[in-house]
């Protein structure tokens, strides 16, 4: 499968690092206004650099094109790429704003080439295995989610998760993660409310709680941090009336279960990294014609929640979501 990345920044390096564990994969071309990026992008996989998308499908018979852009470009060159009939993978989030969102998932809504967006926290070992418990009904019924996300503030080309217009802020770029997994774990959200530090002069510093009323009556409290003065790191704790489950990535037991039947705990070990998991299970499925794991419509609704959640900081009020659709 010949593909060709566009965005060499961080989650493009990301990215271009797990393809080299992929030998299915040829990725033909990198691609990035800022030259010496692509360059040094192109030189991990041994393909050729290029200043822009059309360079790179002008010169390189492209396949799949993996979108690593600021958010507020998705839409752009999705739609085209779509046109165009190539299969797309597109960091997640899907997009800025619900109107890009819909006009990305109008345009691979025929038959043709395939959309996938990158909600990698369902391929990380700790949350499958949450997952499986909740499935399997080894918690019981949930009532209460504490999940938190920590993170240095990022810097990327032309310095874009400051500009709050682009990234979204943390609830976009950061927390939408945790929303897509308790979405994907617990169902439809139907409430969310929100604070932050959206609208106040933050410096490199963005933080947000949020609460998240699911349909199911489950409750959880979902944290994100910016600026974190340490390397970045995640913790979830899942309650429910068998059993706790907890998972911190500080820890050296990842993933612990208190209380409940005495039952496995799911294993955690694996010599790929969730981006290579998540990347190949999107080129088997563009093979096979299966049905990924997280659907495109998936990753609107993590966006739907998201924008609500970012309703809620600058108005001061709860916001009603009405479930998928």
């Amino acid at each position: 499968m010949r593909v060709g990345l566009v965005g060499a920044g961080f989650m493009g390096g990301v990215h271009l690092n797990a393809y080299a564990g992929i030998p299915q994969v040829e990725v033909v071309g990198v691609a990035d206004a800022r030259i010496e990026s692509a360059v040094a992008g192109a030189e991990m996989v041994g393909a050729r650099p290029y200043a822009s998308y059309e360079e790179l499908v002008a010169a390189e018979g492209v396949e799949v094109v993996d979108v690593c852009l600021p958010t507020a470009f998705h839409r752009d060159l999705a739609v085209r790429a779509a046109g165009e009939g190539r299969h797309v993978i597109l960091e997640k989030p899907i997009a800025r704003t619900m109107k890009d969102a819909q006009e990305i998932l109008e345009a691979f809504s025929a038959d043709g080439p395939r959309l996938f967006v990158g909600h990698v926290v369902r391929f990380f070992p700790a949350y499958v295995g949450i997952k499986q418990k909740i499935d399997a009904g080894d918690l019981g019924t949930v009532g209460v989610v504490r999940t938190s996300r920590r993170s240095p503030f990022l810097l990327g080309w032309n310095d874009w998760y400051a500009d709050w217009r682009v990234s979204g802020g943390v609830l976009l770029d950061l927390v939408i993660h945790d929303f897509d997994f308790l979405r994907w774990a617990l169902g439809e959200v139907e409430r969310v409310y929100a604070r932050g530090m959206l609208g106040r002069e933050y410096n490199r510093l963005d933080y947000a709680l949020v609460t998240l009323r699911f349909q199911s009556g489950a409750i959880a409290h979902v944290e994100g941090h910016w600026g974190y003065p340490a390397p970045f790191n995640y913790s979830i704790e899942v309650a429910g009336s068998k059993a706790l489950l907890t998972v911190d990535s500080t820890e050296p037991a990842a993933l612990q279960l208190i209380g409940g039947a005495p039952g496995e705990v799911p294993d955690l070990a694996s010599g790929k990294s969730p981006y290579e998991k998540e990347l190949e299970h999107f080129i088997h499925c563009i093979e096979s014609g299966e049905a990924p794991i997280v659907q495109a419509q998936d990753a609107c609704e993590a966006l739907r929640i998201g924008l609500a959640a970012t309703e809620s900081v600058l108005t001061g009020e709860s916001v009603t979501l009405g479930g998928s659709g």
